[in-house]
């Protein structure tokens, strides 16, 4: 090839004979590679179950739950006595012999001003924060799987319907070819067909490759390798109905959100109290014994016990009581401020999520119906495209019209799972009683 002349090296690149050749390269290239690697399905559920099992986050979220709860029973030791038992041996130097001497003690702090009550109460709520942000954590990688799991399924349909619309320029392309050959047809609308085609397998590349993206990211998720391949459902599902009412008339009480800063605020109050009861005197009771066995000493030894009790009442403690009960107020203050902000960011996100399920369930129907006039188009155009009743930028065109509308559709439809995902969250029913995680909620038929 490299010793032929200019002219003989044009003919042959557009020898039609090479340009078919050409032209089924590509096309099968485009429309076959994406069916060689045979994945598993990996169904919603699945995905939830090894999200559950495996995510690093909610693992560490876990532990600081556990760590809470076992604070919150190490905090019961407080109402306890205390006992201790000791051996002591003493003597001279030099001369003279060592006394041992044997002790057991008990010590209970009757009344310490309530800090040990309303400590074990701090606890207590700081344990529940700590499960209510391991509830909120479980939440938030539910609807992360949810929304990462049909963004795949939406690029997945994406990657559909560009190969549909590759296909058709598959066809277009071989009969602009064949018009060609037969002298019905012009080499700049053979071209034009050919670059439509090679646009198209460009914009499947692209697709594809954010798929993979997206497989990527939901393996990460998961906890799996990244490199691992899977296939996931056609269709994105939607409730019938949604309780949106009942969900908005009961969010204050169910938002794991609102009960953490809710609790966190528990825990302030309960601090403040504690801190308060610095103030108060304390009682300390005391009983004790101690011997010298004979046994273990040289002459007589001699056993014998006592008690005691003791109040105290603190006077001056170089300000430091003042300085923590001010403290105490100020983190109650804060507890307090942050409930009303969760309060209103819940009530906020919740009217965006309805507004926004709403206004995506309207454009679902509308862009059903777009997509199936654009379908119709498109068949029209093609059709009159091989009796050469109209252009190829008016077949193009028709193209254009039935991918967008597709996209359309597929869009309004990942944003209302989006929004389904998000009502679902903050109404706190994303997660059943009990813990078990939601997986499809209850689905109309549809893609």
């Amino acid at each position: 090839m490299q010793n032929l002349d200019p002219h003989s090296l044009r003919e042959y690149l557009w020898s039609p004979m090479r340009n078919r050749v050409f032209l089924l390269g590509v096309t099968c290239a485009a429309l076959f590679s994406p069916l060689a690697p045979a994945a598993s399905l990996l169904s919603l559920d699945e995905a939830i179950r090894l999200a559950v099992d495996r995510n690093f986050g909610l693992s560490l979220s876990r532990d600081q739950s556990q760590v809470a709860a076992n604070a919150r029973e190490g905090g019961r030791g407080a109402f306890l006595p205390s006992a201790s038992a000791n051996v002591a041996t003493k003597g001279p130097l030099e001369g003279g012999s060592p006394t041992t001497t044997v002790g057991a003690s008990a010590d209970w702090e009757i009344f310490n001003g309530f800090r040990d009550r309303n400590a074990y109460r701090r606890l207590q709520s700081q344990e529940k924060s700590a499960s209510l942000q391991e509830r909120l954590d479980l939440e938030s990688l539910l609807e992360t799987v949810l929304v990462s799991y049909y963004d795949i399924v939406q690029a997945k349909q994406r990657l559909q319907s560009i190969a549909e619309v590759m296909a058709v320029s598959g066809d277009r392309a071989r009969l602009a070819q064949a018009k060609l050959e037969v002298g019905a047809g012009s080499r700049l609308e053979q071209l034009q067909a050919l670059a439509d085609l090679n646009q198209d397998s460009s914009s499947w590349l692209d697709q594809n490759l954010s798929l993979e993206r997206s497989k990527v990211r939901l393996n990460q998720v998961l906890a799996r390798d990244a490199a691992e391949e899977f296939d996931v459902a056609d269709s994105i599902p939607l409730s019938d109905t949604l309780p949106i009412e009942a969900w908005k008339s009961g969010l204050l009480d169910r938002n794991t959100s609102v009960a953490l800063t809710r609790a966190q605020k528990d825990a302030a109050n309960a601090g403040l109290a504690e801190a308060r009861g610095r103030w108060l005197p304390s009682v300390q009771a005391n009983v004790n014994y101690s011997a010298q066995p004979s046994a273990l000493n040289a002459g007589v030894g001699y056993d014998g016990g006592g008690y005691g009790i003791s109040l105290s009442l603190p006077l001056f403690d170089r300000l430091a009581t003042p300085t923590t009960v001010k403290q105490a107020l100020i983190n109650l203050r804060s507890g307090t401020t942050r409930v009303a902000q969760a309060e209103s960011q819940a009530a906020a996100d919740f009217e965006v999520a309805r507004r926004q399920y709403a206004s995506d369930r309207r454009r679902i129907a509308l862009e059903a119906r777009n997509l199936e006039v654009a379908r119709m188009q498109a068949e029209a155009a093609r059709e009159r495209y091989k009796l050469g009743a109209s252009s190829p930028l008016e077949f193009r065109d028709a193209q254009t019209r039935f991918l967008d509308a597709a996209g359309r559709l597929i869009t309004a439809r990942q944003s209302a799972k989006q929004a389904e995902a998000a009502l679902l969250r903050l109404s706190g029913d994303l997660v059943r009683a009990g813990g078990a995680p939601v997986g499809a909620a209850p689905t109309a038929g549809g893609k």
